[in-house]
């Protein structure tokens, strides 16, 4: 049964897959399947099981968590996130310090 999640894992699969220069088939073959097969997962047509994503994932060479995220520029920073624990724990630290409360400017003395 097609469901709103398959369409879009399929449509971020595709798009991963192209930004990677490959065509349907090309992926397909690195992969070992037919290409209806992956043809199928990209348009949603069939769910996407998880051994699938993470082979789908290591023949583009990226993390399969970051074929689950909305945008291309969400997903090159999981694939950093995951790559390189010092640019995470670095990241990290950037994104605590933008949470935190900035200290707030003196007022200024009323009665002056």
């Amino acid at each position: 049964m097609r469901t709103e999640v398959d369409i879009v894992i399929g449509k971020r699969l595709s798009q991963a897959r192209r930004l990677a220069g490959l065509t349907l088939r090309e992926l397909a073959e690195r992969l070992g399947w037919p290409y209806t097969t992956l043809g199928n997962y990209e348009s949603g047509r069939r769910s996407l099981p998880v051994t699938r994503l993470y082979a789908i994932a290591a023949a583009l060479g990226r993390t399969p968590s970051a074929l689950l995220v909305d945008t291309p520029e969400a997903a090159a920073l999981v694939d950093v996130i995951a790559s390189d624990p010092e640019r995470a724990i670095q990241i990290h630290f950037v994104l605590e310090t933008l949470e935190s409360d900035m200290p707030k400017a003196p007022e200024e003395d009323a009665a002056g």
